[in-house]
């Protein structure tokens, strides 16, 4: 699993020192977008951060951010997409902002975008622990603390990452598939009837009205419904990280990533479209205010066109999502973790850090430290008698969000 490198990635002098690489030809294309596009987790996005965009940001016009988005994150992908072409490197920014402004500049880029991936992490835990709560409640009455499920997805996420890439990408492309479809199938049913009690309500895609505040909200800012469909994104240029484990990585990374921020992009503004016109403006705007009720955005048209068996599969898929979403940011962290470690950014790193397991190829001393600081993190905000997902899931949502767009 060695094999001699013979430049650092600040393009420096030739090195003759050994140091270990992932799994080379682990995964191929659809293997690599299943894992990007997990990231986004489009069924989290939609039922974590469209509600918050319609109630305290920009209202019903949440899809008409989304498209503006769509539109900066595309040329940004351009871009991106090239350099891809040029640098392969599991550590994506750190590697190509090392070859472009130095060691330097990379490293601290490096090490604050591990950080919003470390963050990312518990964000997802704690969405997905407040849905699972929420799901066991509704059905048996039963409750069970929200800390039993973060700390099992916890420890899933630390055991699927320890083998094999090729096994994540497989968990994660089945979650993937499910929650497309049934996102699809309702929206289609919103489509096939002819939008809700007012119609198709086209003004919400306008780009123009993206920066409008959603009406009749005091302090609502359109900023916020900006932001968080940034952040429905965040995670699509995690494609680059898996460039040493591709197969044919100049061409596959920058396919995959154009196709997922295209993809992602049109699918969020039709998705959320069709939920707010199936509801009724007005009305989703209401529901939004309420964190029990704003799920109903999407759960009232599946109730009504689909019946309620597409709410009960809509509760399953929303967990399977935010599970899937979460394994994907542990396995980004990880792999930014180990690609710092392997530089020696710290004494020993490269001996502990910077390893990959004999047999697998995995990071898997790396994936093991972020499991135990994703714990540590989640574990404080219990401590501290906080909301998994106000304030978990919001809050380091925004810490995360804002620390990717600033690299």
């Amino acid at each position: 699993m060695s094999e001699q490198i013979i430049k650092n990635p600040a393009g420096g002098e030739t090195s003759t020192s050994t140091i270990q690489r992932l799994r080379p030809n682990a995964v191929g294309l659809t293997g690599v977008l299943f894992m990007t596009v997990a990231t986004a987790a489009p069924i989290t996005a939609m039922l974590g951060n469209v509600p918050i965009a319609v109630g305290s940001g920009n209202g019903q016009y949440a899809p008409a951010g989304f498209m503006v988005a769509t539109i900066i994150l595309a040329l940004f992908a351009i871009g991106y997409a090239q350099m891809a072409k040029y640098i392969t490197a599991t550590g994506a920014f750190y590697g190509f902002i090392s070859h472009g402004l130095g060691r330097v500049i990379g490293m601290a880029a490096g090490v604050a975008v591990t950080l919003t991936y470390i963050v990312f992490e518990a964000a997802l835990v704690g969405i997905f622990a407040f849905f699972c709560e929420d799901l066991i409640h509704g059905l048996s009455g039963m409750h069970i603390h929200w800390i039993v499920f973060a700390l099992g997805m916890l420890i899933a996420n630390g055991v699927l990452s320890y083998f094999d890439i090729s096994l994540t990408s497989k968990v994660l492309g089945c979650c993937l598939v499910l929650e497309i479809i049934i996102l699809t199938v309702v929206a289609g049913a919103v489509l096939v009837h002819g939008g809700g009690p007012q119609g198709f309500v086209p003004e919400s895609i306008n780009p123009l009205h993206a920066f409008t505040p959603a009406a009749g909200v005091p302090g609502a800012n359109a900023g916020i419904g900006l932001f968080f469909a940034f952040w429905s994104w965040v995670g699509f240029e995690s494609s680059a990280m898996y460039g040493e484990e591709s197969r044919n990585p100049k061409k596959i990374i920058p396919l995959a990533t154009l196709l997922a921020v295209i993809g992602i992009g049109l699918f969020y503004v039709f998705i959320s479209w069709m939920a707010i016109a199936g509801t009724g403006p007005e009305k989703a705007i209401a529901l939004a205010q309420d964190p029990n009720k704003a799920a109903e955005i999407f759960y009232g048209p599946a109730r009504q066109y689909l019946g309620e068996w597409a709410v009960a599969v809509f509760k399953i898929l929303v967990i399977t999502g935010s599970f899937a979403c979460g394994m994907a940011f542990h396995n980004c962290a990880a792999r930014y973790i180990y690609a710092l470690g392997r530089e020696n950014l710290f004494p020993l790193s490269g001996k502990t850090l910077g390893l990959t397991h004999p047999k697998h190829g995995s990071p898997h001393i790396a994936s093991t430290v972020q499991t135990l600081i994703a714990c540590a993190i989640v574990v404080l905000f219990l401590l501290a008698g906080k909301d998994p997902y106000a304030d978990i899931y919001t809050l380091l949502a925004i810490l995360g969000t804002m620390g990717i767009m600033i690299v």
